[in-house]
């Protein structure tokens, strides 16, 4: 099954929602304060600076990430004779984890916290890097399950290359706000406040949509919509 825009829009979407989940979003501002020094420090860092060390937390992640997929992306290619049964246990997995995030399961799994703490005792870009390593194995509740679907779908894609740029994509999702919060994190505070408020629709709109990507994988009508796209794309010889 190759790597096609329905799965890179959904692993992109997907990292939007990780990031606007209420577990990360009110921790944003503080990560990239901390990391940059703007946190501790009475002369707040250029925006520059801050943007710096963002970069080097989300790359931190996104190595990660992407290490994640391409091996899952192998253990897909490894199965790849079983890959229609794959597709619909699959299916069902990613519907049993957007009820999770929904709030409509409870999976004890799930909701165990899995957090590696550590802070740098200064700023520096390969602390901020080792700390999007850290973020990266430390999942927390909220996260791991989108970043799991997005795992499953990535072992359904069937070789390393396709794995990893599926997490790659991901990483992107997840990294550009980052991004964003670290180029004008003083302006952004508010926004990401506002934002926070709706964490229970949050919730539900993630959930609703894991529920929506196990659906089409079920009926494998994601694996048609990729081929047609891949048809569509594919210049006539």
């Amino acid at each position: 099954m190759p790597v096609e825009n329905v799965s890179l829009l959904a692993a992109f979407a997907a990292g939007i929602l990780a990031f606007i989940s209420p577990c990360i979003l009110p921790l944003v501002p503080i990560y990239i304060g901390y990391l940059s020094g703007s946190a501790v420090s009475e002369t707040a860092p250029s925006r520059w600076v801050t943007f710096g060390h963002a970069l080097a937390f989300v790359l931190g992640f996104s190595l990660i990430f992407t290490v994640l997929g391409a091996a899952v992306g192998l253990l897909g290619g490894l199965l790849t004779t079983h890959m229609p049964l794959i597709r619909r246990l699959s299916g069902l997995l990613l519907i049993v984890l957007g009820l999770s995030v929904a709030g409509v399961l409870k999976i004890p799994l799930l909701a165990q916290e899995r957090q590696i703490q550590w802070q740098p005792a200064s700023p520096s870009y390969p602390a901020s890097f080792l700390v999007g390593l850290i973020f990266a194995l430390g999942w927390t509740p909220c996260v791991g399950p989108i970043l799991g679907a997005i795992l499953v779908l990535a072992g359904t894609s069937e070789t390393v290359a396709q794995g990893a740029f599926l997490l790659a994509i991901f990483s992107l999702g997840l990294g550009v706000p980052f991004l964003l919060v670290g180029l004008a994190l003083g302006q952004m505070r508010g926004l990401l406040r506002r934002i926070n408020r709706y964490g229970n629709v949050i919730y539900l709109i993630s959930g609703g949509f894991l529920v929506l990507m196990g659906l089409l994988l079920l009926t494998d009508v994601l694996f048609r919509l990729n081929s047609l796209l891949q048809n569509l794309w594919t210049p006539p010889l």
